[in-house]
């Protein structure tokens, strides 16, 4: 009997350390990459890392086109943003110049496509 009772701890354990792992895995957000399309699924999260470039600093961080991603939260640093619906869309990065300066230059644009959920 406790062989028995041995092995059913040791799956008990098994089975609470990966659906530990997977639920940590299911919430980390997902890298958006400049000038490049990211794909998440629908329910994801996603996160823009600002530059530190204080000409990015004013970025509010809300999307421009497509409504696919829902804002989350602002830090100095990121933005996180949850994929609401299936589609594609763009954030437009632009910076705080002075005017006269190439505004085009400096933009930033972060594609995105979200996908159903698996």
């Amino acid at each position: 009997m406790k062989v028995f009772g041995k092995y059913i701890l040791f799956l008990a354990l098994a089975l609470g350390c990966s659906i530990t792992s997977y639920a940590q895995s299911a919430d980390k957000p997902v890298t958006l990459v400049l000038e490049e399309r990211t794909t998440i699924h629908v329910g994801d999260f996603a996160e823009l890392q600002i530059p530190p470039d204080s000409r990015y600093s004013k970025f509010s961080g809300y999307t421009v086109g497509g409504n696919v991603l829902a804002f989350v939260s602002r830090s100095e640093r990121t933005v996180l943003y949850r994929a609401v619906q299936v589609g594609k869309g763009v954030i437009v990065m632009s910076p705080d110049v002075p005017e006269g300066e190439c505004i085009s230059c400096a933009t930033r644009h972060y594609f995105i496509t979200v996908v159903p959920q698996e």
